[in-house]
C-alpha cells in the first residue's frame, strides 16, 4: 500500500509531465500564436520545436537538366541530370537519397538568390560550381563507353513537383562547357 506522499508525488510528477506533453505539442502548432511558451526555454531544450515544415514549406522542386554536344557535334535533347526518385512506402522508414534530393533544392535556392542581387555573377559562386561539377561527372559517367562528348549545357528548371497542372519556370540557363580531351 503507497503513502499519501508517494500518491502525491505521483500526482504532481503525472501533472508535471502532462503539462509538459501539452506545452510542447502546442507550441508545435504552424499558429505563431502559441510560440509564447518557448520565451520561458530560450534554449529550446524543454519545449523542442519540431515543425515538420519550415515556416514557408517548399511548394516546388528544382529540376537539373543537362544536354551534351556529342563528339561529331549533333546537341542531344534536355535530359534530367539526377531525377527526383519516386516514393516508395519503403521510404517512411529510410530514404538516403532523399539527401541528394534536399542537397539540389539548397543549392538551386542559393543560385536563385544570387541571381536576384544585382550586379552579382553567378557563375563564380560555389552554388553554381557545385551544379557543373555534378553535371560534368553524370556526363562522363553516361557517356563513358563511347566517345568522349566535346561539351555540355544545364538548366536549373523550378516546378510545382507533383501538381503537373502549370509549366516549369527555367530558372538558370549556364554556358556552354567544353570538356577537355579524356586523359591518356
Amino acid at each position: 500500500m503507497s503513502s499519501p506522499v508517494d500518491r502525491g508525488a505521483t500526482v504532481a510528477l503525472s501533472g508535471a509531465l502532462g503539462g509538459w506533453l501539452l506545452a510542447t505539442a502546442a507550441s508545435q502548432h504552424p499558429h505563431r500564436l502559441f510560440d509564447g511558451l518557448r520565451r520561458f526555454d530560450r534554449l529550446g531544450l524543454v519545449l523542442p520545436n519540431w515543425r515538420f515544415f519550415a515556416p514557408e514549406p517548399a511548394q516546388h522542386d528544382f529540376h537539373l537538366l543537362h544536354r551534351v554536344v556529342t563528339a561529331d557535334g549533333a546537341t542531344t535533347p534536355w535530359e534530367e541530370t539526377a531525377p527526383i526518385a519516386s516514393r516508395r512506402w519503403a521510404h517512411v522508414v529510410f530514404f538516403a537519397d532523399r539527401r541528394r534530393e534536399k542537397g539540389m533544392f539548397d543549392v538551386a535556392n542559393e543560385v536563385i538568390t544570387v541571381l536576384g542581387q544585382p550586379s552579382s555573377d553567378v557563375t563564380k559562386t560555389v552554388a553554381f560550381e557545385l551544379l557543373r561539377n555534378r553535371v560534368e561527372v553524370e556526363v562522363l559517367r553516361r557517356h563513358g563507353d563511347g566517345p568522349r562528348p566535346k561539351g555540355f549545357q544545364f538548366l536549373v528548371a523550378r516546378h510545382t513537383g507533383y501538381d503537373e497542372s502549370g509549366d516549369p519556370d527555367y530558372v538558370l540557363s549556364s554556358p556552354f562547357f567544353a570538356l577537355d580531351e579524356a586523359p591518356a
